[in-house]
């Protein structure tokens, strides 16, 4: 199965959204947008975070930098990481599912 993973932190809103006959699920904010258009991006080799994601990980993980990404919402380019090691960016690649 090929897979692409965008992932950031940050606050978000996830609840009902809607009225009483039309309604549904959903979470809202910055931080999901910028991680739906990381995992969309033509630049996604399997897995990429964003600054706040690296200052979380960067005990346990290595990160590689990547170009700077324009970002519909934000005024300045942000800035994207993928892990360093060949095995953490396994991500894109799963076998023996399902």
């Amino acid at each position: 199965v090929e897979n692409r993973i965008g992932a950031t932190l940050g606050k978000v809103y996830c609840g009902i959204v809607g009225g009483v006959y039309r309604h549904e699920f959903a979470a809202l904010g910055p931080s999901v947008n910028l991680a739906a258009r990381l995992m969309a991006s033509k630049s996604n080799p399997g897995l990429l975070v964003d600054n706040a994601v690296r200052l979380q990980a960067t005990k346990r993980f290595s990160f590689r930098s990547l170009q700077p990404v324009k970002a519909k919402g934000y005024r300045n380019l942000v800035p994207i990481y993928e892990p360093a090691s060949a095995l953490d960016r396994g991500w894109k690649r799963v076998t023996g599912f399902v």
